[in-house]
């Protein structure tokens, strides 16, 4: 009968793939962990540009609508939009002017009509520190839409 030879030294070349193989495991969660994170980080801020770009769009829409309902828009104010997770705020700014051409500038009582040209800014912030419109300014606002609006006037 024959025994089977068992080596006296051992290389240890199983402990060696081993350890590389948990080596690439573990550069492979934290590769996957990191890439999740990045794209939660991406997410969130997408969110957070369309509930400003909502808000800014609710403040044109509002100018729009004073408008239409015979009122002048005031030429600076803020519309305090509220959202399930915050408050934002979105300033709002207006100017007119009546249109120029001969055709157009009627005298008054003379029932010719005239238009007024109104241009639009709105500009959303997500910042709570942001409190009235002057503290909504470049630096703190995260979307901003123009737009203008033409107002027929028959005199």
């Amino acid at each position: 009968m024959t025994q089977l030879k068992t080596p006296r030294h051992q290389s240890g070349v199983v402990l060696v793939v081993s350890l590389i193989l948990l080596l690439l495991l573990t550069i492979l969660a934290i590769t996957a962990s990191t890439s999740s994170s990045l794209q939660e980080r991406m997410a969130g801020n997408a969110q957070e540009s369309n509930v400003a770009f909502q808000a800014a769009e609710s403040a044109l829409a509002a100018m729009n609508t004073q408008v239409r309902d015979g009122t002048a828009p005031a030429a600076d104010s803020v519309l305090l939009l509220t959202y399930p997770t915050r408050i934002v705020r979105a300033r709002m700014q207006s100017t007119s002017r009546f249109a120029e051409g001969t055709s157009l500038d009627a005298e008054e009582n003379s029932g010719t009509p005239q238009i007024i040209i109104y241009d639009f800014t709105s500009s959303a912030t997500l910042d709570p520190a942001a409190a009235n419109a002057v503290q909504i300014n470049d630096s703190n606002t995260n979307a901003r839409h123009l737009q203008g609006y033409r107002d027929r006037i028959i005199q």
